[in-house]
């Protein structure tokens, strides 16, 4: 196949937030720029911030004009099929229609009390139920299908086809405890001839045959939700020619499955594209990616998608960002969905789980050499067939007998010993899949000595977790052995000697008669390994397949892709490297805007002083708690030691306020925006100073009625957060220019290759010349671009290779004698073709927007969980101690620039 053309139905489709008024022409013209960058489609996806009324006419206006710009460059436009999160509320109608339509939870009491909710007593304890206003019975077919008839059909009338599906998300059973459904009873008689009234304690207590009640229970359950929410969508899509694809929630490990979707693997036949998430980083290991993709290849879907990224913070690098989805890859992903693309980065959503991964980051010009890569991988591996022999059964039915609605039931160390085996197997170099007992029941089969699952044969079998069975299981497994199949530990099976590292991790494919290689280091340390197969490696990102030496060095977060095409490895191994790493100071030859963010300010309501140097978030949310109109006045100090010959103030919904500089009122004519379109730049140099000045906004703060009933539903429920927008918001500025940002304080290293700065920013005339290392503290903490700096290297050695360990940068632009590269994620550049002596070198260092935008004042320093919650102070809506830790006044930045050799 030629690996150089890669189909749109192999590129990303990321996360398209929908989060602001729309507008047709800027609908249109961001399709045109994800196109640009080799993105293959797009799902349109509702989100906070989101002030055209969804699912109204403007909302299909722009639907239309999605699809229609899509359909030119042959991209493929999804609907999503909420508002927010998670999925099958409709956007508040479905629960809308009362109890019968909405989520409850079963509750245990041991002294009777008048409850509305009163379902039985039994045993020694009274039952009742708690609904949940905001969500809905997932278990109840008549529910799901007034979800359909909600956010499903409207499309189909409209665009018939010309979508390529919907994306549902996080659809969930409960994540409160047992859930209860008024179907519950009947359907438990109906299949067990029993009264689920009379096991009512089982379910929470070890009485009686506790173990046997409770798998009946959550299996009902998990059939339940999987046939009246999946199989129904699924078979709707499936009528309609459209494809359904998503993710379900908790799917990483059995202890918190449990009770929120039952059990996963069962619900992934009822997807065309079945997926996950996976929010964060590090990686680690979890269940969740062999749970989809072993269900896809056993069913033979067409590719395994994951959305992933939200979390990791501004400051991820591309290098991480693909160790990440080639953790995944390895394991059975091949479909990327990245989270996340803002319509807007104004206010609130600025927010929303970075990174942005939007024409926003100033590495987004190089962000289409990313996405060929990883698209190139990912069609190899769609395209090849991954047969493993070895079926491990999922423990589920042990985790339905063991949970108690305590998270202290035994699940936390079944799932220690079911992942240690899954390790185990991965060190060891075998391909293997996770055997569902549900799937099994309605796709499994023995074939001589062999079990048959869907298109997948297997004839070794570990149980080794799996204390309880369904009988089907047993039935099927006894078969098998007497067909002389083979049921082993993970113990017994044998290292696979195709690479030396057991860190690093493998999986193979078959693709047009030869074997395909893919190998995976998932760590941020280089590693090198020797490989003990034939053939050539794939340069993923031109497309060339490169003769190979048998030996490897796997960059931080890097991988190996190989195929056994009948060449022969070339002799001698790797030849060893002559590293030239970058040293001395460097001319700045462009900097483009340099940036001071400015986000402390004394604020006054009514004329008071509410705050003296208070953080900007503070001022919004308190006069929110107000609840009434409140005239605001906030002023932001800055010291300029020099006026810079440029000086522009970057602010949103400048028309809202009455902006002064020096109690100058000022003219608000805009000139242009800097990143986000809502960032609006003022020119402000008229009326500035040398030494102190003061930037005052003034505005008449009030919300809409609507937005204070949206609050007191959104502090209860995770959907009607997921939907607010504010009428008013109050924000960080930003000055921009031609200046330097002096640091004169204290600055601390901390542990994230992060800096903490304690002191004054003050403005003063450009730097001319740098250090490489440590370029936030040289003038440039906040910076957000593209830097350019020229020096010279001495190039000497057998084989001179340029090494740019990068900080901070997420891409570099390289020009030495003739070469000119750009460096994504391996930061080595062969520099064999130059004579040895000295040469003058040119680096363009690409960085992020986290130094800009932050977060910046967490005691933690940079966030490897960024949420909204890590943004700010004081407690309020978005506010979440327990996962953004301590708040610390104090800015950190993360280091920008190449590795420090000494650790200074």
């Amino acid at each position: 196949m030629d690996v150089k053309k890669i189909p749109n139905r192999y590129r990303p489709i990321p996360f398209w937030s929908w989060n602001e008024k729309l507008e047709v022409k800027e609908t249109v013209e961001q399709v045109a720029q994800m196109k640009d960058v080799g993105l293959g489609g797009f799902i349109m996806h509702a989100r906070g911030g989101l002030e055209t009324e969804y699912m109204g006419e403007e909302w299909f206006e722009n639907i239309e004009a999605g699809i229609a710009e899509a359909e030119k460059f042959g991209m493929r436009p999804w609907a999503y099929d909420e508002f927010g999160w998670p999925s099958g509320f409709g956007s508040g109608t479905v629960n809308g229609l009362g109890p019968e339509y909405q989520q409850k939870f079963l509750r245990m009491e041991s002294m009777p009390e008048h409850r509305e909710h009163t379902i039985c007593r039994s045993g020694e304890h009274y039952f009742y139920y708690e609904v949940n206003p905001y969500y809905v019975d997932v278990c109840d077919e008549k529910v799901i299908k007034a979800f359909i008839e909600y956010a499903y059909e409207p499309y189909y009338r409209r665009y018939g086809n010309r979508i390529e599906g919907f994306f549902t998300d996080e659809p969930q059973i409960s994540r409160n405890g047992i859930p209860w459904s008024f179907r519950f009873e009947a359907e438990y008689r109906a299949r067990y001839q029993d009264n689920l009234l009379d096991h009512l304690e089982e379910l929470f207590l070890p009485r009686r045959e506790y173990r046997k009640t409770r798998i009946r229970f959550w299996k009902m359950v998990t059939d339940l939700f999987s046939n009246a929410y999946m199989k129904q969508i699924y078979q709707w899509c499936e009528e309609r020619n459209l494809k359904l694809t998503g993710h379900l929630v908790l799917e990483e490990n059995m202890e918190i499955q449990l009770p929120a979707n039952g059990s996963c693997m069962p619900h992934y036949e009822y997807m065309h594209i079945p997926g996950m998430d996976w929010l964060r980083r590090p990686v680690y290991d979890c269940l969740t990616a062999r749970q989809v993709s072993s269900v896809a290849q056993q069913l033979g879907k067409e590719a395994v998608i994951s959305e992933t990224f939200a979390l990791c913070g501004h400051n991820v690098s591309m290098a991480q960002l693909k160790g990440m989805y080639e953790w995944q890859m390895v394991r059975g992903i091949n479909l990327l969905c990245q989270h996340l693309e803002g319509y807007s980065l104004r206010g609130i959503r600025k927010r929303d789980y970075p990174p942005a991964m939007y024409y926003q980051q100033p590495w987004w010009s190089e962000y289409g050499k990313w996405n060929d890569a990883v698209s190139r991988e990912g069609m190899l591996l769609t395209e090849g067939q991954c047969r493993p022999d070895i079926l491990v059964i999922h423990p589920q039915t042990t985790a339905w007998a063991l949970f108690d609605n305590d998270k202290n039931a035994g699940l936390k160390e079944l799932n220690a010993g079911f992942l240690k085996d899954l390790v185990m197997l991965e060190q060891k170099h075998v391909d293997f899949h996770l055997g569902d007992e549900t799937i099994l029941q309605r796709h499994g089969k023995v074939e001589g000595n062999r079990i048959v699952v869907g298109n997948q044969s297997y004839s070794h079998v570990i149980t080794g977790c799996c204390e309880e069975l369904l009988d089907s299981t047993r039935e099927l497994l006894a078969e098998f052995r007497a067909q002389g199949g083979k049921i082993v530990s993970a113990e017994e099976i044998p290292d696979n000697p195709v690479v030396n590292d057991p860190a690093i991790t493998y999986t193979l494919r078959y693709l047009d008669g030869k074997k395909l290689h893919f190998f995976a280091n998932s760590s941020q340390e280089r590693k090198t390994a020797q490989v003990n197969a034939q053939g050539r490696k794939l340069n993923i990102y031109t497309g060339e397949w490169e003769d190979f030496t048998g030996e490897h060095d796997f960059e931080p977060w890097g991988s190996l892709m190989l195929l056994e095409d009948g060449t022969q490895n070339l002799s001698g191994g790797r030849q060893k490297e002559d590293l030239i790493r970058p040293e001395g100071m460097f001319e700045i030859k462009d900097s483009g805007f340099n940036v001071l963010t400015l986000d402390k300010c004394d604020y006054y309501f009514d004329g008071v002083l509410e705050e003296r140097n208070g953080y900007i978030l503070n001022v919004c949310e308190r006069a929110n708690k107000l609840e009434r109109r409140v005239h605001i006045r906030w002023d932001f100090r800055v010291n300029l030691r020099e006026i810079p010959s440029v000086l522009y103030l970057a602010c949103e919904t400048p028309e809202k306020f009455r902006i002064l500089v020096n109690g100058q009122e000022i003219d608000k004519a805009e000139h242009g925006y800097f990143r986000d379109k809502s960032f609006r730049k003022l020119d402000i140099r008229p009326y500035v100073k040398k030494e102190w000045n003061l930037i005052s906004f003034e505005c008449d703060f009030r919300q809409s009625d609507r937005f204070y009933e949206h609050v007191k539903r959104a502090r209860v429920s995770e959907g009607e957060i997921n939907m607010l927008y504010y009428d008013i918001e109050i924000e960080a500025v930003y000055l921009l220019g031609d200046f330097s940002v002096r640091t004169d304080g204290t600055w601390k290293r901390l542990q994230r290759d992060d800096w903490r700065y304690s002191g004054e920013f003050v403005i003063d005339q450009p730097v001319k010349r740098i250090s490489l290392r440590n370029i936030q503290r040289q003038g440039f903490p906040f910076f957000c671009g593209e830097l350019t700096v020229a020096g010279e290297v001495d190039v000497q050695g057998a084989n001179p290779v340029l090494d740019l360990e990068c900080k901070g940068v997420n891409a570099v632009r390289v020009e030495i004698g003739g070469i000119q590269e750009t460096l994504l994620t391996n930061h080595r550049l062969s520099l064999t073709s130059l004579e040895r002596g000295k040469h003058p070198i040119t680096l363009t260092l690409i960085n992020n927007l986290h130094n800009m935008l932050g977060p910046h004042h967490l005691e933690v320093g940079q966030s490897y969980i960024a949420g909204p919650f890590c943004f700010y102070q004081e407690d309020c809506l978005w506010s979440k101690p327990v996962l953004s830790g301590p708040w610390n006044s104090d800015y950190c930045f993360a280091e920008f620039g190449l590795a420090s050799l000494s650790g200074e």
